[in-house]
């Protein structure tokens, strides 16, 4: 951990969970599929976020994904500047 490193956008579903639970506790009648990503490039270094744009049936583990992020002027450098992750091909 000397560097910065540039890494892409994309990576697998390691796991994943279907959730009609929000972060309140409120029940959902459309779930949230939060899932661990590893990014391409890294090993072993996933880390949660939610899958967006993307039939929670479809999810599977090693499924490749790529982030949608907010537009450029609303980005603040954090996690956050990722909205979710979308299933590709």
């Amino acid at each position: 951990m000397e560097e910065w490193v540039n890494l892409p956008d994309t990576g697998i579903v390691n796991t994943f969970s279907i959730s009609y639970i929000s972060t309140d506790t409120t029940r959902l009648k459309i779930p949230i599929v939060p899932a661990v990503i590893e990014v391409d490039g890294t090993t072993h270094a996933g880390f949660l976020h939610i899958i967006g744009e993307t039939k929670p049936e479809a999810v599977r583990i090693g499924m490749r994904v790529k982030a949608v992020w907010a537009d450029e002027l609303e980005r603040k450098g954090s996690i956050t500047d990722i909205k979710y992750f979308k299933g590709v091909e």
